[in-house]
């Protein structure tokens, strides 16, 4: 059973499955695993702004659920769907869920496969990696806060959500090197792109010469546990068309990922710089996000689980954040450290993270609570997390 669904995350571009899924088989050839999997999630909120009515706050929620079908129909034709959802509030009008992937895929080998639907757009490593088997599994968004204009990870910059298109990849000499030429709609970006389209590449390079082991799936993921030793060396390169006057948004990344077991310790360094030009169509401006994040698992039993500790240093940065301004250039560093306790790996695990966001002169300037009269100027916060995380 665990090889068959290991099987299955090198075809379907799974980054990591559930220690146990149910199959449903049909014959020899068809079957699907369906999962579920559910992260809760209480917050310790620092203030956000000097408004006099701004307080701290502690919520519960949870921010992530999902119900996933992936199977054969045969040896040539693939499918995957991935319906998701949270409920954030009481408030039923609040909660919903979503059809994130829907995709049908046909592999004619190990070098060529073609998947048309809805899927991960295949630009940046972070837009690759599922929030299950992320080290830093909270990201601020700090558009929505007031602080910056532009986010380069936000839904709005075309990283983490998913595109409507065609996606043709795969994996040359064994894995040595990975590719993905994508062909979609743009419409996750929040301008109007109707008679534009979203073209992206993006190559991945790993030593295997060296020993290292390839990300040979669609996805990736931020570790693997021990389980296999990686280098991965990726570039990307996105444009996606703007109707009208409006310019064309250009994006850049560069990002690694270096993993290896020593013994009873492993290591993990992941690097990733994301570039973003002409930002929501408009001439010059930019957007970029520059980290680094590193940490180490401890592969023994202590108690009734493996801990691990990771550190990330995050810095948001805009160059003329709004068109009337050349010297508008807020800036936010973010750093975090966050503990992991694996009980049954990414199938059962609790976090408990601490983030600190500060902010330049120009970024505390902004007006984080437009809701009320006055400008309410932005300050620094400390967030603290506890998670809880479930697969099936």
């Amino acid at each position: 059973m665990r090889k068959s669904l290991l099987a299955m995350a090198a075809l379907m571009g799974v980054a990591t499955l559930p220690a146990h899924a149910w199959r449903l088989n049909i014959d020899q050839e068809t079957f699907a695993d369906i999962g579920f999997s559910t992260i809760v999630r209480g917050i310790s909120e620092g203030k956000r702004s000097e408004s006099a009515s701004e307080r701290s706050r502690i919520n519960f929620y949870v921010p992530l659920f999902n119900i996933t079908a992936s199977g054969h129909v045969n040896k040539l034709v693939y499918f995957s769907m991935n319906a998701e959802g949270n409920s954030n509030t009481a408030t039923v009008a609040d909660n919903r869920v979503l059809v994130r992937d829907a995709f049908i895929g046909l592999k004619f080998a190990e070098e060529l496969r073609v998947q048309a639907g809805v899927m991960r757009a295949p630009f940046s490593r972070a837009a690759l990696t599922s929030t299950y088997v992320q080290l830093f599994p909270y990201t601020h968004d700090y558009k929505k806060i007031g602080i910056l204009a532009d986010n380069p990870t936000s839904v709005e910059a075309g990283l983490s959500p998913r595109d409507h298109g065609i996606v043709v990849w795969g994996n040359v000499a064994d894995g040595l090197v990975k590719y993905y030429l994508g062909i979609t709609d743009g419409a996750t970006i929040a301008s109007s792109t109707d008679n534009s389209l979203a073209y992206t590449i993006r190559l991945q390079f790993t030593p295997t010469m060296l020993g290292f082991k390839p990300e040979t799936g669609y996805t990736v993921s931020d570790t693997y546990l021990g389980r296999q030793n990686v280098l991965s060396i990726g570039v990307g390169y996105r444009v996606v068309g703007r109707s009208g006057a409006l310019r064309d948004t250009k994006m850049l990344t560069v990002d690694a990922l270096y993993e290896q077991k020593f013994g009873d310790l492993v290591p993990n360094l992941q690097v990733g710089f994301i570039n973003k030009k002409d930002a929501g169509g408009t001439a010059d401006r930019r957007s970029s996000q520059l980290y680094i994040q590193g940490g180490v698992l401890f592969d023994q039993m202590m108690g009734f689980g493996k801990p691990a500790l990771a550190i990330r240093l995050e810095q948001n940065k805009n160059t003329k954040a709004h068109a009337d301004s050349d010297k508008d250039e807020p800036r936010v560093t973010k750093f975090g450290v966050w503990a992991h306790y694996y009980i049954k790996g990414q199938a059962a695990k609790v976090s408990l993270g601490v983030d600190s966001v500060n902010l330049n002169s120009e970024a505390r300037n902004r007006d984080c609570d437009p809701d009320t009269s006055g400008t309410q100027r932005c300050r620094n916060f400390t967030d603290i997390t506890l998670q809880f995380q479930t697969q099936f």
